[in-house]
């Protein structure tokens, strides 16, 4: 399997020599947990308390990204910090919690608060697709590694019925 290995990183490395694939960016420590973070900011944001204040509240309790935090220690707000992060990460799914928690901040309508709970609903649903996926890739490998095993038994079995035969 380790030749297979080598030989699919060169052929990734000319695709992405030519531009057929790009670089995959390693997923961070915010983008993982932002179902869990979303669904804390909305808890938190429930209990009354100002958008801001929840913000910081969610994100020091819930943020393991070393980025974040110190986004956080520069800047002024909490709300600027966000903005800023989005920014350098560049990514798909933290720009929509940036512009919802943006749009929030600016119009304070509940329609928002109802959008990032969908969207947190859809981060799970990702996340099941991909743990299903997963599920099925390893159910595959196992059925094949049960026809090799079950062919190894015939084989364990019928040999001593063949010599005896012959």
């Amino acid at each position: 399997m380790k030749i297979f290995d080598d030989i699919n990183e060169k052929i990734d490395a000319q695709f992405r020599k030519i531009g057929v694939i790009t670089h995959r960016k390693p997923i961070g420590a915010f983008e993982a947990d932002m179902p869990i973070f979303i669904q804390e900011f909305l808890i938190t944001y429930g209990a009354g308390i100002t958008l801001e204040r929840a913000l910081s509240l969610t994100l020091s309790t819930q943020c393991k990204d070393t980025e974040l935090l110190s986004e956080l220690s520069e800047a002024c707000t909490t709300l600027e910090s966000l903005n800023r992060f989005a920014i350098k990460q560049d990514n798909k799914e933290i720009w929509r919690f940036v512009r919802l928690i943006n749009q929030f901040h600016l119009t304070g309508a509940i329609s928002t608060v109802n959008a990032l709970e969908k969207f947190h609903d859809e981060l799970w649903n990702q996340r099941l697709v991909k743990a299903r996926k997963k599920s099925e890739q390893v159910s595959l490998q196992l059925t094949f590694l049960l026809m090799l095993s079950l062919i190894s038994v015939i084989i364990v079995v019928l040999a001593p019925i063949m010599m005896i035969l012959n």
